[in-house]
């Protein structure tokens, strides 16, 4: 089995409550999709766990935004990636070796994983770290920008990056978890880019943590964790650097 969690964005409770269920679980390997900063008021406590427990983690645009500038990014967004770099990013004049471990982990993060037909990115197989597949591609019949990124697919890819759980199958259908009873068993050869959801910030309506194990013989399943979401509220609030909305969405889970 093999478990795969994306988007946790500082929110130290939520990844807590998804690392206790995989110990239940005893997944072979787990890989992280990407974007462990951003928006959360516990950036530092996140990466280190996923460095710890996590196989491989790829690159996500608020990892790239972090090293690199949060160009494009809304205010509100912009600003989270701010207040994380000043708490992330290593000093001249300090000798920090956990920061500077820390800032190279997230440089050296590579944007795609292969793990034989499989593929792991943040984004979209074409473009693994900024560009999203939405279930709104699909009812836009979008389908020369599916087409091109199912053509970088073997036979499985696994992304986050819209925070919403689904899978996408190359006759241009958008299928959601509860439709599916949260389990969808590919067919062999048969393409699909299955979204893993949010650890951290999920935006599909349920506010619970979420994230997808492949399990031997095929099948994909979906699961949600709760977790002390009163807490990460509070902490959003008092860092009074991270914009209260993101609190807010929280609870919303929009």
């Amino acid at each position: 089995m093999i478990a795969i969690i994306s988007d946790v964005h500082g929110n130290r409770e939520a990844l807590e409550a998804v690392l206790q269920e995989l110990d239940r679980l005893k997944p072979d390997a787990v890989i992280c999709l990407g974007d462990n900063v951003g928006y959360g008021p516990e950036p530092i406590e996140c990466i280190d766990a996923v460095r710890q427990r996590c196989t491989v983690t790829v690159c996500g645009n608020h990892d790239f935004a972090l090293i690199y500038g949060a160009n494009g990014f809304s205010p509100v967004a912009r600003a989270s990636i701010e207040y994380h770099r000043s708490i992330i990013m290593p000093r001249p004049d300090q000798d920090d070796a956990d920061r500077r471990e820390r800032w190279q982990f997230l440089k050296e993060m590579p944007y795609r994983h292969v793990r034989g037909e499989f593929l792991f990115v943040h984004g979209a197989p074409r473009n693994p770290v900024t560009e999203y597949l939405r279930k709104i591609d699909v009812l836009l019949g979008m389908n020369k920008k599916l087409t091109e990124n199912f053509q970088q697919v073997d036979w499985l890819c696994f992304i986050g990056h819209t925070h919403r759980p689904g899978v996408i199958t190359p006759d241009m259908r958008f299928l959601e978890p509860g439709e599916m009873r949260g389990v969808f068993e590919p067919k062999p050869r048969q393409k699909a880019i299955i979204n893993v959801g949010s650890v951290g910030q999920p935006r599909d309506g349920d506010w619970r943590a979420c994230f997808v194990t492949f399990e031997e013989g095929g099948r994909v399943r979906f699961h949600r964790v709760e977790y002390d979401i009163d807490s990460v509220v509070a902490k959003i609030r008092a860092t009074g650097s991270i914009d209260d909305s993101l609190a807010d969405r929280l609870r919303r889970g929009r």
